[in-house]
C-alpha cells in the first residue's frame, strides 16, 4: 500500500487522523471500496457517490459477516473518496467532492460545496 502520510489534506486534523487510524486497523474496507468502485466503473460509470458505496459495505459487513456490529462512520467517507482518487488517478473526478469541513471556514451550501 502506498505511504499514507503523503495524502493529507491542508491542515489535517483530528478527523484525518481518526481516518488513517481506522483505515490502517480496517484494511478489508478500502479492499471493498475498491472492488465496489471497479463493479461501477465495469457497468460504465464515470462518476458515483461514496454515500452510496458506503451503504453498500454497511450491508456487506452486516449482512454478510460475522461481525454485524461492525461501525462505519460517516467522517471516513470524505478521506476514503479522496484517497481512492489519488490511488486511481485515470479517475480522478470519480467522486464529487466538497471542502473538508474540518479545514475550511469558508461558506458553503447545504450540500457542503463551497459557494
Amino acid at each position: 500500500m502506498d505511504d499514507l502520510f503523503s495524502y493529507q489534506p491542508p491542515n489535517f486534523g483530528q478527523l484525518y487522523e481518526e481516518w488513517l487510524a481506522f483505515h490502517k486497523a480496517n484494511p478489508r474496507v478500502y479492499e471493498l471500496i475498491c472492488t465496489y468502485c471497479d463493479q461501477v466503473i465495469a457497468r460504465g460509470h464515470e462518476n458515483y457517490a461514496i454515500a452510496t458505496i458506503w451503504e453498500r459495505l454497511r450491508w456487506h459487513f452486516h449482512m454478510e459477516t460475522s461481525d454485524p456490529d461492525f461501525k462505519l462512520p460517516n467522517n471516513h467517507r470524505a478521506y476514503y473518496a479522496r484517497f481512492w482518487m489519488k490511488q486511481h488517478p485515470q479517475h480522478p473526478d470519480f467522486f464529487r467532492t466538497a471542502t473538508l469541513r474540518s479545514i475550511s471556514n469558508t461558506p458553503r451550501d447545504r450540500f457542503g460545496r463551497d459557494c
